[in-house]
């Protein structure tokens, strides 16, 4: 990186070298997240819910995971909680826990 005292270093190392190092890191990256993830399975969680996208409300929790869960009702902008269901490494889906989203 520019600026930083690495950026002064030959630049010996083969491209094909630096591809393979990025996608062991993102493998690993993968699956330390969705181990994470996959400790939430059947928790209940409060999520703040931002847009329906294909069908599913998609919305994030205290700790900025993303959620989707299914439900007719309009939650935009809502605190909705919802049970864990699946969880992969970059999102999880769960249950809906409440009938209609509360109103002021």
């Amino acid at each position: 990186r520019p600026g930083t005292p690495a950026a002064r270093l030959p630049d010996d190392i083969p491209p094909e070298e630096k591809e393979r190092r990025r996608r062991a890191l993102e493998e690993l990256q993968a699956n330390i997240a969705e181990e994470i993830n996959q400790a939430l399975l059947g928790e209940n969680l409060e999520i703040l819910v931002e847009e329906r996208r294909k069908g599913k409300w998609k919305g994030r929790t205290r700790t900025n995971k993303l959620v989707f869960f299914q439900d007719d009702s309009d939650w935009r902008g809502q605190l909705a909680p919802v049970q864990i269901t699946w969880a992969g490494p970059w999102s999880m889906q769960g249950r809906l826990n409440a009938p209609t989203p509360p109103r002021d």
